[in-house]
């Protein structure tokens, strides 16, 4: 079928329901029964608390940002494995490969690079491959926002909420297979363990046994554990102790090849190192949260400890590919890499009054210290394999059995970084709210120089009746760069400027969300390599630029009492100011989303409901020089849920058509044309009971 024409109706179906739809569903009743405190929290798709990741506490429909949530019910009814198929739901949100087991990247609004924030808690190493089952829900804030939390991606910001205890008692016992073949256990307890309820726990943990899709000889081994603990000093206090074990080896993805046209040049089960190779993944997170809340103020304090280790063991890395034989030409190596950081965090927040005029004031710090240690040698002895019909050495030779090895180990670096910043969200009028905001971050890595940066926040929100808001924010973001100029100083960090206007709208009796935006960013600052600097020399300067503008739409929550939906639509032009004005590599310009879940009531099947999803990703390209051009793809997946008191199962399929299709580039360089790969279909069955 023609994707321009999928494409097309896809995004004309979406407006056409925004005209129409509220007239032609207004006659269904939207009641809903009376449910329990743990079911009203995840009983549709649109989310009754405050976001985590605004740490001054400001309702979604008073703050000057796109925001999207995807809470729990959604994420179950989809039945999503990975966090990347969640995310990429919002729209202008793409995700571009794991970076061989590494880490999860996201790039918004044409930006790559997105923070991914634990519990509202910026981390600098982005967590790869987070549990799912751990979380209680995903949010998306669109836009430069180095206010609250420091050094980020121009693009947005996203946070993952860990779910937490609870003092009403509950267990869930959930059971996941898929035709891979796979397996998964998964259980969740929380309640009381006093009789006042003053002590509360929750624990979360999870086996996961995968073959895989690929000519691998080994297999995915997952186990995470996740206990926690709450004590509520008194009414106002409640101090929460955080923990999390998560140990996994599986088979190492360097991707694969696409040719000169964009083209995958083979099988995507064909493995381009060895099926042999095992990565080993090892991370520990402990913390606590005190929080304290009192009628006109409330205060938050945070800290979290991360270790991760992650060890590729002895592997043959694919470095060079010959588009003439089809061949990729691989060495032996020997990888490995720790990490370990520190993450403190304070917010309070007060609401008072300055001549009858609301104040809602929001003041900050944060600091941060991260160390990370890496080991990787390389023997120079190449071997090459066709990717169409790879014949694989017998055994993987270790890098110490080669006499020439180059060593390409990092030595242990440290980073600290600190902030302080402080909000105010002034109601000027019944109707109308100014956010204004100001922040100061300093970078020091252990040798090297101090980066320091002033970051402006304002925005204005405009509520014209309860149901509609109009609103329009101007902020900014930095990088602290560590490429050096010809006298040896390190660069001025980058620098990103947002400017949007949006609309926020609540349709069907206020049970479905819209935000719509218009947006443009400019990233500055950027390191480009000196043009009179003498060869092999690495002196940069500061010139380039960077701009990305565009349109984006997002609906979530329930069209009628049966009828529930997530959609998005976005556009994103992206120019590089300092290469001919070309389209930034990974990015699309057109994005499409959209999920749908409509119970059975009507059919005499009340227990039953059926779901159907759609991704559209636009055409892109796998280079800076834009000489490589990926083909867009539009993803199906399809579910059938049943729920009948403690029960609940459901089967669904994605990648419904079993399309081949990219995710992203791994490099920007036209000869480097390896890329990451989406995942086939997969039949995926899941049973849970909840008591």
């Amino acid at each position: 079928m023609n994707k321009k024409f999928l494409k097309r109706n896809l995004c004309i179906s979406l407006s056409s329901f925004l005209l129409t739809g509220e007239l032609l569903f207004a006659q269904e009743s939207t009641k809903l029964d009376e449910v329990n405190i743990i079911e009203n929290a995840i009983s549709s798709y649109q989310s009754e608390e405050k976001i985590k990741l605004n740490r001054t506490g400001i309702d979604i429909e008073d703050t000057a940002k796109s925001i999207q949530v995807f809470n729990e019910a959604f994420i179950q009814d989809a039945n999503l494995q990975n966090i990347d198929d969640i995310i990429e739901l919002s729209s202008n949100t793409v995700y571009t490969g794991n970076t061989d087991g590494k880490s999860t990247n996201i790039s918004m609004r044409g930006f790559s690079s997105v923070p991914i924030l634990i519990d509202g808690l910026k981390v600098t190493n982005k967590i790869p491959n987070p549990e799912v089952f751990a979380l209680d829900s995903v949010e998306v804030q669109k836009g430069p926002d180095s206010l609250q939390y420091g050094q980020s991606s121009p693009g947005g910001i996203v946070n993952l909420v860990k779910k937490k205890p609870l003092k009403e008692s509950m267990a869930n016992l959930e059971f996941e297979i898929n035709d891979n073949p796979s397996y998964k256990p998964k259980i969740d307890l929380t309640g009381s363990l006093n009789e006042n309820n003053s002590l509360y726990y929750r624990l979360i943990s999870t086996y996961k046994y995968d073959k895989g899709y690929t000519n691998s000889n080994t297999n995915t081994n997952k186990i995470f554990i996740a206990p926690s603990l709450a004590y509520d000093i008194n009414d106002n206090n409640t101090f929460t102790f955080i923990s999390e074990y998560n140990k996994e080896t599986s088979p190492t993805n360097f991707g694969t090849n696409v040719n000169s046209k964009g083209k995958l040049v083979a099988p995507i089960k064909n493995v381009t190192s060895h099926p042999n190779e095992e990565f080993e993944r090892t991370q520990n997170i402990l913390g606590f949260d005190f929080d304290s809340r009192y009628n006109t103020w409330s205060s938050n304090f945070k800290y979290r400890y991360i270790k991760h280790i992650r060890d590729y063991g002895d592997v043959y890395l694919p470095l060079m590919y010959n588009e003439a034989t089809n061949e990729v030409t691989r060495f032996p190596a020997n990888q490995r890499g720790e990490f370990k950081e520190h993450a403190l965090q304070y917010t309070f927040n007060k609401e008072f009054q300055i001549f009858n005029i609301k104040n809602n004031i929001s003041i900050g710090a944060d600091y941060n210290k991260s160390t990370s240690q890496g080991s990787s040698n390389i023997a120079m002895h190449p071997y090459n394999i066709n990717l169409s019909n790879p014949v694989y050495e017998q055994h993987i030779n270790p890098v110490n059995s080669y006499n020439i090895t180059r060593d390409m180990s990092q030595a242990k670096t440290s980073v600290k970084s600190w902030g302080i910043f402080l909000q105010d969200s002034i109601n000027l009028t019944d109707k109308l709210i100014f956010n204004a905001g100001l922040r100061y971050s300093e970078s020091k890595p252990q040798k090297g120089q101090k980066s320091d940066a002033i970051t402006p926040s304002f925005g204005l929100v405009y509520h014209i009746t309860n149901k509609t808001s109009l609103y329009t924010s101007y902020s900014e973001s930095f990088t602290p760069n560590s490429a050096i100029d010809k006298s040896g100083n390190v660069l001025e960090p980058e620098t990103g400027k947002g400017y949007e206007l949006g609309i926020k709208q609540k349709l069907f009796n206020d049970k479905l969300n819209l935000t719509a935006a218009v947006f443009k960013i400019e990233k500055e600052n950027i390191a480009l390599a000196d043009p009179n600097a003498p060869s092999l020399s690495e002196w940069s300067v500061p010139s380039g630029k960077q701009e990305s503008h565009g349109f984006e739409i997002d609906l979530v929550g329930d069209i009628t009492q049966n009828w529930s939906m997530i959609a998005s639509y976005g556009y994103t032009k992206t120019k590089d100011k300092n290469n001919d004005n070309n389209n930034l590599r990974n990015i699309p310009k057109h994005t499409a989303n959209i999920f749908t879940k409509y119970k059975l009531s009507a059919f005499d099947l009340a227990n039953f409901y059926v779901g159907a999803g759609a991704r559209y990703i636009g055409s892109k390209y796998a280079d800076d020089a834009n000489s490589i051009k990926l083909d867009s793809t539009i993803v199906y997946n399809a579910t059938l849920g049943y729920k009948k008191g403690n029960w609940k199962a459901n089967l669904s399929v994605q990648n419904l058509t079993d399309e081949e299709y990219v995710d992203g580039s791994a490099s920007g360089n036209t000869s480097d044309t390896r890329v990451y790969i989406g995942e086939p279909r997969a039949v995926l069955a899941t049973i849970s009971y909840k008591f």
